[in-house]
């Protein structure tokens, strides 16, 4: 009896040890080395388990067929050393053969990073450029994959001596540059910065906003972008009643926002990073400008990323709802004041609103249809937010103040985050209706369903201010007395929480 519980037992280890070892061999593997010399060459060595018999890059991004154009070198070769056959084929994918399905491979390319000779949608500050202090690389414009279903994928990268690199994965093993990815959508949702940049951790609980700044000019005013990112930061917890949280299974700890100097302003999303160009020396316009974008798309990780809205049709309460929040955290973290927030409402959310080409034609919740936003950016960007002010006004109103769209952002955010659920336009007109104690459904109707033009200036009453229209500008001026209750509904619409 004893020699057959040994004999189970040494077979149960080995299996154990069998297991252990394919799973070791099975993680995914990649080194990156960057040369201070040779910048916009970047050498990438891999070891990939094939789950198929195709070797792809990312079909995220505005143009990823282009990714492979950067893609020098490729040569793909068994774990013995043998070379094996790579055909190219259309949308950024290389065939191998099908035989080769289950086994282990080695990967080596170069990346030639040259895509500023291409003109992106969207600019090239989400792509992937070469400055004087360093080096950009989006996960999009990196990797070489195989597969769908990759976990805890290992990254290392050779940097030079003297340069940073600034990554959002969590660091595993003793080199100070290696990475565990926890799934291929976050290797190529990502960015990537190596050089002579700074980097500035501003850390809340289990999450950490990383700031990462390159250019003498921007770096001249490290002070100022820290202060300002971490004011708007505790404005948006407080709002909300915590931190992002990610939906199970994805990875929300970390969120970069890269700040480059550049003449042009312009900025970019990529997964829950910010890569903006800012020209320090830029008038208050262009400054405004640029601190919307990155105050806007970091309201996302809470109106985007923690809430998850099921289809397009809820767009404008994603991005109208989420550019009047921006507006008030801007308010009461002192970038802007209450006159320039209120030229904002008119020069760009107004003009925009009134100038677009579904103005009173077609619905808000219809205008993001296909996912092509651009083209009715004021319907759903302005008149989004326009609804978000009468929403706002009315469970105002309606409460002698006591509640506001806050609480029901935070009720949302108590629903929703760290869930698979996702909100649908049904549950949105539930909740307006329940917070503000009021049927919004002939408002939905008319105004988000339907295209007849949003009637901000009867829930701007609330507050005490009237509204006018005149040579088709946007003016807010006092109603005569304002009483004490429409006097704190004006400060909770700039932002007072």
């Amino acid at each position: 009896m004893n020699q057959l519980f040994n004999s189970f037992g040494r077979k149960v280890s080995l299996y154990i040890i069998l297991f252990l070892n394919f799973t070791a061999i099975a993680q995914d593997s990649y080194v990156v080395t960057l040369s201070e010399e040779d910048p916009d060459l970047v050498t990438v060595e891999a070891r990939l388990r094939l789950e198929d018999s195709l070797l792809r890059m990312s079909n995220f991004g505005p143009i990823p067929g282009n990714w492979a154009k950067y893609i020098h070198n490729l040569k793909v070769t068994t774990t013995e050393g043998a070379t094996i056959a790579v055909k190219f084929e259309d949308s950024a994918k290389w065939k191998l053969p099908e035989s080769l399905k289950g086994n282990q491979l080695n990967l080596s390319y170069t990346l030639k990073v040259e895509h500023e000779k291409t003109k992106w949608p969207g600019g090239i500050d989400g792509v992937a450029f070469v400055r004087p202090w360093g080096v950009m690389l989006s996960g999009r414009s990196l990797f070489v994959m195989n597969g769908y279903d990759k976990e805890k994928i290992k990254v290392r990268f050779n940097i030079p001596e003297n340069w940073k690199l600034s990554a959002p994965w969590k660091k595993t093993g003793s080199s100070m540059h290696t990475y565990e990815v926890p799934n291929l959508i976050e290797l190529q949702e990502t960015l990537l910065f190596a050089g002579t940049h700074r980097e500035v951790d501003i850390p809340s609980g289990d999450f950490n906003l990383k700031f990462i700044l390159g250019g003498e000019g921007i770096i001249a005013q490290e002070a100022l972008y820290v202060e300002r990112a971490k004011s708007v930061l505790e404005y948006y917890i407080e709002l909300m009643g915590g931190n992002p949280v990610p939906r199970p299974g994805s990875e929300l700890s970390t969120a970069m926002v890269l700040i480059n100097q550049g003449e042009q302003i312009d900025g970019e999303v990529i997964g829950n990073h910010l890569s903006m160009f800012l020209d320090p020396n830029a008038d208050m316009q262009n400054q405004v400008i640029g601190w919307f974008m990155f105050a806007h798309e970091f309201f996302h990780l809470w109106n985007g990323k923690t809430l998850r809205f099921s289809d397009t049709t809820t767009d404008w309460f994603k991005e109208g709802v989420s550019n009047y929040y921006t507006l008030k955290a801007m308010n009461q973290t002192g970038i802007v004041n209450e006159e320039i927030t209120k030229m904002v409402l008119n020069n760009l959310f107004y003009q925009r609103y009134r100038n677009d080409p579904g103005y009173g034609s077609m619905a808000p919740a219809e205008a993001a249809s296909g996912f092509d936003k651009d083209n009715h950016w004021g319907l759903i960007y302005g008149g989004g937010l326009f609804a978000g002010i009468c929403i706002d006004m009315e469970i105002r109103k309606n409460s002698d103040n006591e509640l506001s769209l806050d609480d029901m952002m935070r009720a949302l955010y108590n629903e929703y985050g760290g869930s698979e659920k996702t909100i649908d336009q049904d549950r949105l007109i539930e909740l307006i209706s329940e917070f503000s104690k009021t049927d919004f459904t002939p408002f939905f109707d008319k105004h988000i369903l339907g295209s007849e033009i949003i009637p901000l200036e009867k829930y701007t009453h609330y507050a005490g201010m009237e509204v006018s229209y005149e040579n088709d500008k946007l003016e807010f001026r006092p109603a005569g007395d304002i009483s004490e209750k429409e006097k704190r509904i004006w400060r909770g619409f700039l932002g007072e929480n």
